[in-house]
């Protein structure tokens, strides 16, 4: 990517809302208010090289005195994932068991290889510590409970143990996974995968919020499917809660409505590994459905029709 002195910055990747540095808007609507997400940001590259050279004469962006900030009394390896904490985890927990096994998931759904570049995720035993890190750290940021950092020799997730972890983790590990395997993914697939993957395995990436939210939009008119849209989303801009909730429809039409969306899915991202660069995904859908869009339509309609028989 690209280097500052001794020291190389790579790309913040976050969840649900994207932050520019020097303006931050709340995007989230969070029990019935609109507040920051409490996980993380992306700064494009000029905006990125500005913040660390503010900070050039703080030294690299983990410091040694960071560094002892950093949970580090415990470490468990499982897998490509290096889990360190100053609090005891075994090392079946049955969390971890299942972000390892979510490294199959992505396998078999994918078609893509597994890496073995080590994953490192830093767990802080609380809210008190993880933002006592971020305070020195990573001054000026939005507060979050998580975030994913790719530099262009290091993974790494941070995040606050407590009653949403599992939920971090899934959505932080997943891009993880990711980039260590593709290069260049496209905002709207790395964060509609991430969503997808956000839920517990077995719920085939049904995320409700989403879909309820789309469902309403849908019955006001006030929202249709447009995939191109979302592929030509800068990686530097926000994105809506909308743009994340269609993100996550596209990709479950992708995976989860027949063995053709998947292939056509399997096959964009084989060629975005193997080329670094490859014909859009919405290209693709054209050639297989006049009007995409319609076909999202539906799929979305249907799990709305398998929601209200299982509740009854």
């Amino acid at each position: 990517m690209w280097a500052l002195g001794p020291c190389r910055f790579g790309l913040l990747v976050f969840d649900r809302v994207w932050y520019d540095a020097a303006e931050v808007r709340p995007l989230r609507d969070k029990d019935g208010v609109m507040v920051p997400s409490q996980r993380g940001f992306r700064l494009d590259r000029l905006k990125a090289l500005a913040c660390w050279a503010s900070l050039a004469c703080g030294g690299c962006a983990m410091s040694a005195a960071s560094n002892a900030a950093l949970p580090a009394q415990h470490t468990v390896i499982r897998e490509q994932l290096v889990v360190h904490s100053d609090f005891p985890l075994p090392a079946h927990h049955r969390l971890l068991e299942e972000l390892t096994a979510r490294r199959r998931d992505l396998q078999h759904l994918l078609g893509l290889p597994m890496s073995d570049e080590p994953i490192h995720v830093y767990l802080f035993e609380s809210p008190m510590q993880f933002e006592e890190f971020m305070r020195r750290d990573h001054p000026g940021f939005p507060r979050r409970r998580a975030f994913f950092l790719e530099t262009d020799t290091t993974l790494q997730v941070y995040a606050q143990w407590g009653d949403r972890v599992a939920e971090d983790l899934r959505h932080e590990v997943t891009h993880g996974y990711l980039h260590s395997v593709v290069p260049n993914l496209p905002l709207w697939l790395d964060e509609g995968l991430a969503e997808y993957c956000e839920v517990p395995r077995g719920h085939r990436g049904l995320v409700w919020a989403h879909l309820e939210l789309l469902l309403e939009r849908i019955r006001h008119a006030t929202w249709r499917p447009d995939l191109p849209r979302l592929e030509r989303i800068d990686p530097g801009r926000d994105m809506t809660q909308e743009d994340y909730a269609e993100a996550w429809a596209w990709v479950h039409f992708l995976l989860e409505s027949g063995p053709e969306p998947r292939a056509i899915l399997r096959e964009y991202l084989g060629e975005l590994r193997r080329d670094g660069t490859a014909r859009p995904v919405s290209a693709r859908l054209r050639e297989r459905w006049e009007q995409p869009g319609e076909a999202l339509l539906a799929h979305l309609e249907a799990l709305a029709t398998e929601a209200r028989t299982v509740g009854e």
